[in-house]
């Protein structure tokens, strides 16, 4: 009987707005290295999408604010990784 392995890592909703996905990698990313850049390009997505809601209305009534919410996490996780630990906040 061949058992499947799970997939280790979590995926986002594939119907999840492209800047959830950005920033559902960036939060889960637990290699160091590659969670800087990946906390850039998520907060880099908010603010494209924060932009763009500026001209077209937003998909869903909640979307502002977890757009505020998702950049306000990011934010505490940067200044997590800059403390002196310099640890992630799951290590």
């Amino acid at each position: 009987m061949l058992l499947s392995k799970r997939n280790p890592r979590p995926s986002p909703n594939a119907a999840a707005p492209a800047w959830y996905q950005t920033y559902f990698i960036a939060v889960v990313e637990h290699d160091r290295q590659r969670a800087l850049p990946q906390i850039e390009l998520a907060q880099k997505a908010i603010h494209d999408r924060v932009s763009q809601l500026q001209k077209d209305p937003a998909c869903s009534p909640r979307e502002l604010q977890d757009l505020d919410n998702a950049s306000v996490y990011l934010g505490i996780l940067l200044q997590h990784i800059g403390s002196e630990t310099g640890n992630l906040l799951w290590d």
